[in-house]
């Protein structure tokens, strides 16, 4: 019997919220993570053609992940939303997200053709091997 020996790099890992977006589950790490907010439609403000919230005196611009990503819209609405804040050089924004699935110590892995992407820091698999694109929450600051 022959053996080989597999080498993997190492991985950065950090701790991240897992949260999904329609079918797809996006990881965002906590220490970019200032709050986490059920908000009202009726609590949403047009700001300069962008939907924006009030927070403990701060203007937050909202950042629908499913637009973003061109995914299929819900078919029924509902009354709020859950938004993700998330900071960034005393800067903020909220993440818009169906699900939250809770926090998880994750790896970090190349992305490979798609390391040129904005979005997207890496990715992370998962215990049940579903993959989580992990956030790049400067992108959406700066």
């Amino acid at each position: 019997m022959d053996f080989c020996q597999i080498v993997t790099s190492e991985t950065d890992t950090t701790q991240a919220l897992i949260a999904g977006v329609r079918n797809e589950l996006v990881a965002i790490p906590l220490p970019s993570i200032l709050t986490i907010e059920s908000v009202a439609k009726s609590d949403i403000s047009l700001v300069d053609q962008e939907d924006v919230i009030y927070l403990r005196g701060r203007v937050i611009p909202l950042i629908y992940l499913d637009k973003l990503f061109e995914l299929e819209p819900f078919a029924e609405e509902e009354d709020s939303i859950t938004v993700v804040v998330c900071i960034h050089n005393d800067s903020c924004v909220g993440l818009v997200v169906d699900t939250l699935m809770g926090q998880k110590d994750i790896e970090t892995k190349s992305l490979g053709i798609l390391e040129d992407n904005q979005f997207f820091s890496g990715a992370s698999i998962l215990e049940d091997n579903d993959v989580a694109m992990i956030i790049n929450v400067q992108s959406f600051i700066a």
